[in-house]
């Protein structure tokens, strides 16, 4: 697994120039499904300190500028946060070239926010990088998600010998990579982070969702997160397309 998350990482660096231009084409025909999840993000003002983790070229940043008096933005590809930078010029935003399923920040932020990160997180490491994100919220603190639904409109070449999670991408040159994709059902996925011990609301416009959560007073047994990660890798799906491919 380790060689395929380093193999997503390349990716996405290599990817950096071109990552705009086939998320949101000029004709995206879900501009106001994303429109209305910023929006939701809006509403979460004023927020003293923010984490944006996978924060890429900044589709979302801007927004959590707007809202947090402080950003910490967080990616693993350097190529990805100078184009953040460019477009979100911003003195009050820190960037962090990180993995963020090691990273851990300095102290801990009232939000943290990940859009289009989770499906990227093999099943295998679904409890861990939630328990990780539970050690960056300061106490009442929240998490602001997006991602990809399992919603059947598109659909992406996997690699079969790599397992249901893995997916292939080609970028414009025509060099592949592996990466890894696990969509989830919002319903799905809040009964198994109910399972870790948080509470979620999730909205659902196919092909996205989007929502909040936030945990709760106690940490489950470990049982039951052991029960919630089997569970986990029962969600891989094939879905995705050229252009709006995160």
């Amino acid at each position: 697994m380790d060689d395929l998350i380093e193999e997503q990482i390349r990716y996405y660096r290599q990817r950096a120039a071109e990552y705009d231009a086939t998320t949101r084409p000029e004709d995206d025909p879900f501009a106001a499904i994303s429109a209305e999840a910023r929006d939701a993000l809006r509403r979460l003002a004023p927020v003293e300190h923010a984490i944006e983790l996978g924060a890429g070229t900044g589709a979302f940043t801007a927004v959590v500028a707007e809202i947090a008096r402080r950003v910490t933005c967080v990616d693993a590809a350097p190529e990805m946060l100078e184009l953040n930078r460019a477009k979100v010029p911003a003195a009050d935003v820190e960037r962090v070239v990180a993995d963020v399923f090691v990273w851990r920040p300095t102290a801990p932020a009232a939000l943290v926010v990940f859009t289009f990160l989770l499906s990227h997180v093999p099943a295998e490491r679904f409890v861990a990088f939630w328990d990780g994100v539970r050690t960056m919220l300061a106490p009442r603190g929240r998490v602001f998600l997006m991602d990809e639904t399992r919603h059947g409109l598109w659909r992406e070449e996997r690699a079969p010998e790599s397992g249901s999670e893995t997916a292939y991408r080609q970028l414009a040159d025509g060099r592949r990579f592996r990466i890894v994709k696990v969509l989830w059902d919002p319903d799905e996925l809040s009964e198994r982070l109910a399972q870790l011990g948080w509470e979620a609301r999730l909205v659902r416009r196919d092909p996205f969702f989007w929502g909040t959560a936030r945990p709760t007073s106690r940490r489950p047994p470990r049982r039951a997160r052991r029960g919630a990660t089997i569970a986990s890798r029962r969600n891989a799906a094939p879905a995705c397309r050229d252009a709006g491919m995160r």
